[in-house]
């Protein structure tokens, strides 16, 4: 799907740009086309008004309003053009030539009558080889003056014209191609990755979900096939299904709850609150569960730290934070919590000796369903959700959350929050 998204990206953008550089060619090569009727049509009327007669400055109508010829009068032009003068009954009278020598203009009454026969003042015509542009000049005592001007400079320059058009867009198409598959490539990259990460989290749910359903379905089977023993018979098999419905519902939960995350859905219901106070409340029941596995709890809260935010939500993340050092901190190993205030942000900080997180794994391991060690998954009793649902309400507080870890030593999540109350990403209730 990416590859054919992508391949559709080229095209659309490719196409966008050539039916531009098209409307581009077009208008330049109409302009050019017009600009060079125009100049013969003042070409050919000045010659007019000079009875076929080439004159070194161009004829002035002293009568004539004074006005700026926007269109200079092309003297080069004037040197190929040939005249008519015809009587007020058509007949050819003279002709007046500035072409060159060689020019054939025999049977110039075949040219007179293919250009009456059009019935207009202006136009195009072909005759003995030559492309030529004529004007019809009717002079006050019904004669009539056929001034004719040869295009071969004028189909000359539009020839050019296409050839340097043709060249710039075929170079355009190559350069604007690879320019458009690299753009795809940057642009569809977000996509594939956001495709990526849905088929692997609809995946790992689905794997995770399986595992319960599975327990579950099977240890129903076996209740079903004693129908006759009482539920207090079975009570390990009912404590399974119970187990299994209650790990299965805070996957669900959790899944839904970062599913809100991902379309800005969950709200922060802001309140001030004692963040010091907060996290003791938290800690103290890991203290009993701490000292019985046989670890050490140390603690260093700085007190009175006001904090505007969910309490509830914050209180989540250090439940998540101090449960994964408990499993992953080793016997007579001790367990670290600071809170401090530096500057403009309040800093927590989780610590537990252990085997550690190996550099490789660092950069993922806020990721979702992602674990270190997945052997070891049944044994925590976690889905790799945790940390990522940490990451997620510590985002939604405009705080950052980060990790440091050495393989056989110490592993220290940090937790930083702004002093400051939010208000600007997030609704606040």
């Amino acid at each position: 799907m990416i590859k054919k998204l992508k391949h559709r990206f080229i095209w659309i953008n490719l196409s966008i740009l050539l039916t531009i550089f098209f409307a581009i060619f077009s208008s330049t090569y109409y302009l050019m086309y017009q600009s060079g009727k125009v100049q013969a049509i003042k070409v050919m009327e000045q010659i007019a008004q000079n009875e076929g007669i080439i004159m070194r400055t161009p004829f002035k109508d002293f009568n004539a309003p004074l006005k700026r010829n926007p269109v200079p009068i092309n003297q080069t032009l004037m040197r190929s053009s040939f005249t008519l003068l015809l009587d007020s009954s058509n007949h050819l009278i003279k002709t007046i030539s500035n072409m060159p020598e060689e020019t054939n203009l025999s049977n110039p009454e075949q040219l007179v009558e293919q250009v009456l026969s059009s019935d207009k003042d202006t136009g195009i015509i072909s005759f003995n080889d030559l492309k030529l542009r004529y004007l019809i000049h009717v002079r006050p005592n019904g004669s009539k003056l056929i001034v004719f001007l040869d295009r071969s400079t004028e189909l000359a320059t539009l020839s050019q014209l296409i050839v340097v058009l043709v060249a710039i867009g075929g170079v355009s198409i190559v350069i604007l191609t690879i320019i458009s598959y690299y753009l795809a490539n940057w642009a569809i990259k977000p996509i594939a990755l956001a495709w990526e990460k849905q088929q692997q989290f609809v995946a790992d749910a689905s794997h995770e979900l399986k595992t319960p359903l599975t327990v579950i379905q099977t240890t129903t089977d076996i209740l079903l096939s004693n129908k006759d023993h009482t539920i207090r018979s079975e009570q390990k098999w009912m404590d399974y299904i119970q187990s299994e419905t209650e790990r299965m519902s805070k996957l669900v939960s959790d899944l839904l709850y970062l599913t809100k995350v991902d379309n800005n859905e969950s709200l922060i219901k802001s309140s001030s609150f004692n963040l010091s106070e907060s996290i003791m409340n938290v800690i103290l029941p890991f203290e009993s569960l701490i000292f019985e596995s046989g670890k050490e709890l140390q603690m260093n809260i700085e007190p009175n730290l006001m904090y505007t935010g969910e309490e509830a939500r914050l209180q989540q993340v250090i439940v998540i934070l101090l449960d994964n050092a408990l499993k992953h901190a080793p016997i007579q190993t001790k367990i670290e919590i600071n809170l401090h205030r530096i500057g403009a942000i309040y800093q927590l900080e989780i610590s537990n000796e252990g085997e550690g997180i190996p550099r490789e794994h660092l950069h993922k391991i806020f990721e979702r369903f992602y674990r270190v060690d997945s052997s070891r998954v049944r044994e925590t009793g976690g889905y790799g959700l945790g940390l990522a649902i940490a990451k997620s309400i510590i985002d939604q507080h405009q705080g950052k959350i980060s990790v440091t870890s050495t393989v056989n030593g110490l592993t220290t999540f940090r937790v930083t929050l702004p002093t400051k109350p939010i208000h600007k990403r997030f609704k606040l209730y």
